[in-house]
């Protein structure tokens, strides 16, 4: 067997598998061969055809070409899957090779383009290529020819997309195109090509788009996209790895290593339950068809797939993980056939994830234990056995959220210190029709003023903190609020301390004439939810169209969270039912779920007034907390409140102090001082104290000195950019945070 065979043939290991006993298989392959039979049955199989589908009859929209060779891969799957009900069918087998060279006479080839560029050269190629290797036996030597050639009209290099150097996943995308291209063409350059693009992918991003050291994933060069372009990116990066592997073009052991380093640090974290967390995935979540729980459950697939070529101990780990989201994912069962999407989940991962699961060898893992400050794009992760708290923030790097393409029209405050909760029960929340029923004005979290925003309208920050201290899991982030083309200011923190998080906000100052609010929570209870809100005891389970005001100390919604305020407030809370259509979020080919959808909402806000001046906020959430949970810790607190001042934000307890200083020389926190901007942990546990310092600006240069009125005693570890002056009755720490880009640097001390 030459090379050429080896890769196109190991692509088409990816994409089907021998025939299985396995009920579950077998049904999985039965309700995708329906789907397929459905896009047979509806089809234009007339000589004088103009369309192959009339939903899909247009000859100015790319889209509708790339859904047509969409359904075109679905046909050659069920025809070419060992076990489908139509497999080597011959009537389709003609059907379909006549449909392809139609398709690529009449639409795709010596077409004009036209609509969105990443159809032509990304879209539509990734659908063909996949269709030419199932029905490689069924089409002629110029058939596959004629369609290599159109893939290499639009697509022509595979280090350029748009006539613009290729970066992230529209890299690995043109890179996987040209691989098969080369392997069905027998063109050796083609696939040479591909692999020296593909080296440039490979090494840590300190700007604009790719893979970074402290966990995140940018595409387009603002936005977060772990769970979105990343994720899409780990799936054709698996197929193409398998392809290659054993060829003259295998991936070395060193960029194997990298992808399994990625897995745990930029892919792992942000996974949670089976779902990839919303805040990572960009625009995508205003698709009906593409949800947290499609999302993690494609990156669980891919994962599956790629497992097969990692070193032994990295595929344990990683079949451990995959086995864990997969158990725990009670929205979205792995193994049901998800007729919405467009690339669903291949049969090759549906058998691998039953072995997984049936194999007792293959150890439980639960969710990721790891908290995580990704300065790069702005995100921060805080983890406990029983939930992760996650926070979306911006800067004038990382953007509040995309709309390009009239997709996401409503997505204005997903990034703005927007706050993602998930606990274990409610695990499908935000994929449960969230984003087209809730207030999308009073997403959680965040502090906007009131004016009313069209759809599409552009968001930016003019603030550059957003980030914050790591230590041990412990993470004290925070945001300044400095909305583009506003007056309004803020600082917000969030303290991470064991069981609770600390929310803080301070010198809220607007002029701009609008009411100012920050949002406590706005929860998707279901459909007909009823959990009721408790505030101050007072369980309130009635559904409403108009808020009320509650004096409160405490509120919860059982299971969910609790919400204490250190000091009284008038707590604006409304349970209403809402309703909303995906296609008010976006419009197009790809927005075509028209259902009116109704859910219950509990949603609390703090109104700090009409252009407010120095307003402020702080309340304690308490994730998976009960009432009574919620009534016991707010009274009986097991931190204080240090510092709620524009200047700085603290939270102390007696061992342990977490501070964001928000300007050089602010005033000190129980003695504790900065001479620059940035974010402290000091921890005081099992005998020693450890120090985290971060400039979460990334701007600073030089040394920084925080100043702690005591002996800490000897310096025995940590970074090398810290150094310490110890003295009976004080400790000087200098860091120099040149290059720091967000990291946290670490200094331990021993008593």
């Amino acid at each position: 067997m030459n090379d050429f065979d080896r890769v196109r043939l190991q692509w088409l290991s990816t994409l089907i598998s021998p025939a299985s006993s396995d009920p579950v298989v077998a049904k999985y392959v039965a309700d995708s061969t329906a789907v397929a039979q459905q896009h047979w049955h509806t089809m234009n199989r007339s000589p004088l055809r103009s369309h192959l589908w009339a939903d899909l009859d247009s000859s100015t929209s790319s889209a509708a070409q790339r859904l047509t060779m969409d359904r075109l891969r679905s046909m050659a799957l069920a025809l070419k899957t060992p076990g489908s009900p139509l497999a080597e069918d011959q009537t389709l087998q003609t059907d379909l090779v006549a449909a392809v060279n139609w398709f690529l006479t009449h639409k795709y080839g010596g077409v004009p383009r036209y609509g969105n560029w990443w159809d032509w050269e990304i879209g539509i190629p990734l659908a063909l290529n996949d269709t030419c290797v199932l029905l490689y036996e069924d089409l002629s030597g110029p058939e596959i020819s004629k369609a290599m050639s159109a893939i290499s009209r639009y697509a022509p290099t595979p280090s350029q997309v748009h006539k613009q150097p290729a970066t992230g996943t529209n890299l690995n995308w043109a890179c996987s195109i040209a691989l098969l291209r080369g392997a069905l063409s027998h063109d050796q350059t083609a696939l040479t090509s591909a692999r020296t693009a593909w080296s440039s992918l490979f090494p840590y991003a300190t700007s604009g788009d790719g893979f970074y050291e402290d966990g995140g994933f940018i595409q387009h060069s603002h936005f977060a996209y772990n769970g979105g372009y990343g994720s899409t990116l780990l799936q054709y990066l698996a197929y193409s790895m398998i392809a290659l592997h054993g060829s003259a073009w295998a991936f070395d052991d060193r960029q194997i290593a990298t992808v399994s380093t990625w897995i745990q640090l930029n892919y792992v974290p942000w996974l949670h339950d089976g779902a990839f967390m919303d805040m990572t995935r960009g625009r995508n979540v205003s698709r009906s068809y593409d949800t947290d729980h499609t999302a993690g459950r494609a990156t669980s697939a891919a994962l599956l797939q790629i497992a097969g070529i990692l070193a032994p101990k990295d595929a344990a780990l990683i079949r451990s993980q995959v086995k864990g989201l997969i158990k725990r994912d009670t929205f979205l069962p792995f193994f049901r056939f998800d007729a919405t999407d467009p690339d669903p989940i291949r049969v090759p991962s549906i058998v691998a994830g039953r072995s997984v699961v049936a194999d007792p060898s293959i150890s439980l893992a639960g969710n990721s234990p790891s908290s995580l400050v990704a300065t790069s794009m702005a995100r921060a992760v805080y983890r406990r056995p029983g939930f992760a708290y996650a926070v979306a923030m911006d800067n004038t790097k990382i953007q509040p959220y995309e709309h390009i393409n009239e997709e996401n029209q409503r997505g204005w405050y997903t990034g703005e210190g927007s706050v993602y909760l998930y606990v274990p029960s409610q695990v499908g929340h935000w994929a449960d029709a969230y984003w087209p029923t809730a207030d999308l004005y009073r997403i959680p979290g965040i502090t906007r003023d009131t004016r009313t925003l069209r759809a599409g309208e552009p968001r930016a920050a003019a603030n550059s903190w957003a980030g914050g201290a790591i230590l041990d899991g412990l993470v004290a982030a925070g945001m300044s609020v400095a909305p583009v083309d506003q007056t309004l200011r803020a600082h917000k923190s969030w303290f991470c301390v064991d069981d609770a998080i600390y929310c803080l906000g301070a010198g809220i100052s607007s002029s701009d004439g609008f009411g100012v609010e920050t949002v406590v929570e706005n929860r998707n209870i279901g459909e007909g939810g009823l959990l009721p809100l408790t505030v101050n005891g007072h369980h309130i389970t009635t559904t409403s169209v108009k808020a009320r005001s509650y004096s409160a100390d405490w509120a919860a919604i059982d299971s969910v969270c609790g919400y204490v305020f250190p000091d009284p407030v008038q707590l604006q809370a409304v349970r209403e039912d809402r309703r909303g259509r995906w296609t008010a979020l976006g419009s197009g080919l790809d927005y075509t779920d028209t259902t009116l959808y109704n859910r219950r909402y509990i949603t609390m806000w703090l109104d700090h007034g009409k252009n407010p001046k120095h307003a402020s906020y702080a309340y304690i959430q308490l994730p998976g907390a009960s009432a009574a949970d919620t009534a016991k810790f707010s009274t009986n607190k097991t931190a204080r409140i240090a510092a709620n001042t524009h200047a700085v934000q603290a939270v102390a307890r007696p061992d342990l102090l977490m501070i964001n200083f928000w300007e050089a020389g602010a005033p000190a926190v129980d003695g504790v001082a900065m001479d620059r901007p940035g974010s402290v942990i000091v921890s005081d546990r099992e005998g020693r104290t450890r120090v985290a310092i971060c400039d979460p600006t990334t701007r600073l240069a030089g040394g920084a000195t925080l100043t702690i009125p005591r002996s800490l005693g000897e310096q025995v570890g940590g970074n090398d950019q810290v150094s310490s002056v110890v003295s009976r009755n004080s400790t000087t720490l200098t860091v120099d945070l040149t290059g720091a880009a967000g990291k946290s640097y670490v200094a331990t001390f021993s008593h």
